[in-house]
């Protein structure tokens, strides 16, 4: 079974040479990458990247894009973490299709890495929660531009609200999986926009609060500012089940924020959305010197 796109001619072309043109527009200054360099600090572990449409948000994943392209070697694998935008589906939901289609091809699902996560039956395997849902089909032209001709495969899950208790275990789980040798070469995306329908400067500066805290892998403090000052982070169990998998994972992992920018920063407007792009690496690794 193949997920076809369901938002390809809205997010982002659906032609392939407009997509194409339209990704490496994005990566043009000031908002984009360009030939900037980035400071590494040793192997990447996983990225926190926006998915809105691409004028908007692509500009920031050119950053994340980046910092993956000089893993040497590149990830075999990547798991995908997003939120659900609708309530269909099941609440942990892992895609059970055998690969997900945009206009640059098919990227195929990891049948090995799927198969140990659903060990733990808070995940299903279910395709109704992927049905409508854009967080995590958004980042696959990007990623597949970013591999190139290198073969990669994935595994989405798509996550709706939980509880503290509930990301803890999750993320517990997930960072087991991860420690386990067979899946060393498995790195992790989540798909989350931050502060939503705000003022530009008010957004900055809230979103330098969540940030801060991501970056210091607080996952507790993070979930408790999102959830008790009523953030708009679209992405917050995603991201705080990713911070308490890093911590179950027991590395020298930090979190650098690359970039940060808001749809004001395209369009002028009253109101509207940020972006980050957040990388974060195990500093015990051997670690290169600029991407």
């Amino acid at each position: 079974m193949i997920r076809e796109p369901i938002v390809s001619g809205r997010f982002y072309p659906d032609s392939r040479d407009e997509l194409l043109d339209t990704i490496e527009a994005c990566a043009k200054p000031p908002l984009g990458i360009g030939n900037r360099s980035i400071e590494t600090r040793g192997r990447l572990e996983g990225l926190i990247l926006p998915h809105a449409g691409y004028i908007f948000s692509g500009p920031a994943v050119t950053w994340g894009m980046k910092r993956l392209r000089e893993e040497h070697p590149m990830p075999g694998r990547l798991l995908l973490l997003g939120p659900k935008h609708t309530a269909l589906g099941a609440p942990v939901a892992i895609s059970p299709a055998t690969a997900w289609r945009t206009p640059l091809g098919n990227v195929p699902i990891d049948d090995e890495l799927r198969s140990a996560l659903l060990e733990n039956h808070a995940m299903v395997s279910d395709a109704g929660a992927h049905t409508h849902e854009h967080s995590l089909e958004v980042q696959l032209p990007f990623l597949q531009v970013t591999y190139g001709e290198t073969p990669f495969s994935m595994v989405p899950i798509a996550f709706h609200f939980a509880t503290l208790d509930e990301c803890r275990t999750l993320g517990t789980w997930i960072g087991t999986i991860l420690n386990r040798p067979g899946f060393a070469d498995v790195r992790v995306l989540v798909s989350s926009d931050f502060s939503h329908e705000t003022p530009r400067q008010e957004a900055y500066r809230l979103d330098a609060e969540a940030i801060g805290l991501i970056e210091r892998l607080d996952a507790e403090g993070f979930y408790r500012l999102v959830t008790e000052d009523d953030r708009s982070i679209c992405g917050v169990i995603p991201i705080t089940i990713f911070l308490f998998a890093v911590a179950a994972m027991k590395k020298s992992i930090k979190g650098s924020c690359l970039t940060y920018s808001t749809s004001m920063d395209v369009m002028p407007h009253p109101r509207g959305v940020g972006y980050a792009a957040i990388a974060f690496e195990n500093t015990g690794s051997t670690a290169g010197t600029t991407v």
